[in-house]
């Protein structure tokens, strides 16, 4: 009988061990989980803050580097080609500026007048040009174009291959909506556009931007690379991609000053009646930003229009690993 009590008391400690473990145990599990929390709500507000940091330096160092120099922006400008770069709080942050001007914004299909948007043919001919060098066909093409100016107009007429209300609000579309009657503000809304589902998204993400604008379209030779070869293509009538690819291999790292240089630089090559502005500098720029800390890592990419007065504001944001 002494034996058998000895084994309960022995059994009991043991259940209540076991059990004083499990509690231990779910109490560690909830701790760990409340730091990683904690931290990560450390680290959501330190990259929000480190963001917003960011570009306000770019827009000062802009601003700096635009105010007595705004003829002339070309790939070796330390606005683009130095990085910001700091440490707070055991945080590294890393950031830089791109020219963001070498698109085709997509609001440039039309051109405002005092009560209403109107086409804009020259941009429409880029379009088409820029089209036919991705390979699409003509038919889909005079759909999106149609379809776009449509989407942006306030008036409730159709084109000949547009859409207007009465399809968008209709039992076909889902959800039910009506034309925007404005510009486009993201690329993204040009998934709206029936038309564009039957094209290969990459086109318009790697062609294609949407700023604020209904005026000619605008390029800044100095900054062009590779991925501009079509861009470039349409915008000259005479040129071909071969022509493309030599004037933006030959443009030089200090950019040119102005279009005679660039005529003289080039004058084998018919660059006559371009389909929008051949600038040397921009007013628009990418701030891209990077930050790690203690294993996490965030990134935001900004787009910043540097306006005429001298004054900068940040167009779109967007976040990603917070």
């Amino acid at each position: 009988m002494k034996f058998r009590n000895k084994g309960v008391v022995l059994i009991s400690i043991l259940l209540i061990v076991l059990l004083l473990s499990a509690i231990a145990i779910t109490f560690g599990n909830k701790y760990l989980v409340s730091i990683k929390r904690a931290q990560y709500i450390e680290f959501q507000s330190l990259s929000l803050n480190a963001f917003r940091n960011v570009e306000a330096m770019s827009l000062n160092k802009i601003d700096k580097s635009l105010r007595f120099n705004s003829n002339n922006l070309s790939k070796e400008n330390p606005l683009i080609s130095d990085q910001i770069f700091f440490e707070i709080n055991g945080a590294k942050i890393v950031g830089s500026i791109d020219d963001a001007s070498n698109c085709f914004n997509i609001n440039s299909l039309v051109s405002s007048n005092k009560d209403d948007y109107q086409e804009n043919k020259k941009s429409m001919n880029v379009f088409r040009e820029l089209m036919y060098l991705t390979e699409m066909d003509n038919n889909i093409v005079e759909e999106i174009i149609d379809q776009v100016i449509d989407w942006i107009d306030k008036n409730t007429n159709p084109r000949a291959y547009g859409l207007e209300d009465y399809y968008y609000s209709g039992p076909l579309h889902n959800p039910r909506e009506y034309s925007g009657g404005r510009l486009l503000v993201d690329i993204e809304e040009l998934k709206s556009i029936p038309s564009v589902r039957l094209v290969d998204w990459k086109i318009f993400d790697d062609l294609f931007c949407a700023y604020p604008f209904a005026s000619d379209l605008k390029i800044n030779i100095n900054t062009l690379d590779e991925k501009n070869t079509l861009l470039l293509a349409s915008f000259f009538p005479m040129i071909n991609i071969k022509d493309a690819e030599y004037i933006i291999e030959n443009i030089p790292l200090d950019g040119f000053q102005d279009m005679n240089a660039f005529l003289q630089a080039f004058n084998e090559i018919d660059l006559s009646s371009p389909n929008g502005d051949i600038l040397f500098t921009s007013d628009i720029f990418t701030i891209k930003t990077v930050i790690d800390y203690e294993g996490y890592s965030a990134s935001s990419k900004s787009t910043l229009i540097y306006g005429k007065n001298k004054n900068g504001y940040i167009l779109s944001r967007t976040y990603n690993g917070i």
